[in-house]
């Protein structure tokens, strides 16, 4: 990863808002309807060209091509694996209503817990599309405008030997570097899946343990893995799962079984990225960021220890999300090896309040006080489509940039 030793360097995380027309034809190929491929993967390309410009015109230093080829951030490795078959969704009685208690175990949802839910019922009720709480639990369609490409309900379970498939990864790098040619940028990167956070996902039926099922997940993408670095990229690690897994597990079996839980997760994911330099791996722990009361999400003085021992040189944390805005005192609570470097969401995707450049700034210069200025670049919480308005996207990267230029200002007194 670059550092800079004259300013503080932007990121985000990677998710963008597709053009309406894309997202027309993502529709169309999920709900099995009849449409041109030949059409979408020529829309598909000339989107992230235009998707990448904007990244670079606005000055975003560290960029990638807006993941927008992906369903969402975990459901799209399915589609390169062999091995994973879809179940229709079970219809709900009144003992199984409700997200976390509709869900096979492996799949309750890592967005909020059952005493969240229960505490904050008339809140659900009231913004859960279409009728509240009894809504099917697809947790990305929750936070969706109306009429977005997403996948229909349903449960996905491994059947049989997982193994990669090529072609899709091949056609994010050729489009991604097709788009790179004439920007000028400081470096690029391209989110994949934690191997934890598709097994919570996807029921395993076919593997003998979990431990034979999150390292068999790792094998397959080690795969992507390799090929996005071999390409030349930095690799984001994307993974809700351990705060997620915090919220169903603690409440019931307690810290020390999450615990171990999250040793299996961080060895996995290791596995996953053997071979693979440090340098050229960031990684993002989300509480998933939505407009919610987040009231159950994981301190960070819980995961940081397990965090830690990924390997991986960046580490991408909300921290303008308000119940994280406090959050950068962990980092003086730890030994943070040296070579290591702080990527502090400075920009919060639950509201469509664009933060002022001053704010981001001082928010910066929080976590500089801990690190040092060379160690930290700004980043974003989460991924911005189906959280705020794509106009107010923009706009917050657009502080993002002015807010770092302050910062940047003031720590090197330029």
């Amino acid at each position: 990863m670059k550092t800079s030793t004259e300013r503080i360097l932007t990121t985000h995380t990677g998710s963008l808002h597709r053009p309406k027309d894309l997202e027309e034809l993502f529709r169309k190929k999920l709900a099995g309807e009849p449409h041109d491929e030949a059409a979408f993967e020529q829309r598909l390309r000339s989107g992230v060209a235009k998707v990448v410009k904007k990244q670079a015109d606005i000055g975003i230093d560290i960029i990638d091509d807006g993941e927008l080829s992906k369903v969402d951030f975990f459901s799209y490795a399915k589609y390169r694996m062999e091995g994973i078959e879809q179940r229709p969704v079970p219809k709900q009685s009144d003992q199984t209503r409700g997200v976390n208690k509709f869900l096979h175990p492996a799949m309750k949802s890592v967005m909020s817990s059952v005493a969240l839910r229960q505490r904050f019922a008339e809140f659900y009720a009231d913004t859960e599309p279409p009728t509240g709480v009894t809504s099917p639990p697809n947790v990305i369609q929750m936070y969706l405008p109306v009429g977005s490409a997403v996948e229909p309900p349903a449960i996905y379970a491994c059947v049989g030997p997982l193994k990669y498939k090529k072609a899709q990864v091949q056609r994010d790098i050729d489009n991604f570097k097709a788009a790179l040619a004439g920007v000028t940028v400081e470096e690029t990167f391209m989110p994949v899946v934690a191997p934890a956070m598709f097994a919570t996902r996807h029921i395993n039926e076919y593997y003998k343990s979990d431990e034979d099922y999150y390292f068999a997940i790792a094998d397959v993408l080690h795969e992507e893995y390799s090929a996005l670095v071999d390409a030349g990229f930095l690799i984001q690690i994307d993974d809700v799962s351990l705060p997620g897994r915090y919220r169903i597990q603690v409440p019931d079996e307690g810290m020390e079984a999450f615990k171990a839980w999250m040793d299996l997760a961080v060895r996995a994911l290791n596995h996953a990225l053997r071979g693979i330099p440090e340098e050229k791996v960031r990684y993002h722990l989300c509480w998933s960021s939505q407009n919610a009361p987040h009231t159950d999400d994981a301190p960070l003085s819980d995961l940081m220890e397990a965090m830690l021992k990924i390997n991986a040189q960046g580490y991408q944390v909300e921290a303008s999300n308000v119940r994280h805005g406090h959050e950068w005192m962990t980092w003086k609570e730890f030994k943070i090896p040296d070579h290591k470097i702080a990527m502090p969401g400075v920009i919060c995707h639950a509201t469509n309040v664009v933060e002022h450049p001053e704010y981001v700034s001082q928010l910066i210069q929080k976590y500089t006080d801990v690190l040092g200025r060379e160690r930290v670049i700004a980043a974003t919480d989460c991924g911005f489509r189906w959280r705020v308005h794509p106009q107010i996207a923009w706009a917050k990267l657009e502080a993002l940039v002015e807010g770092a230029r302050l910062a940047s200002k003031a720590l090197w007194r330029q």
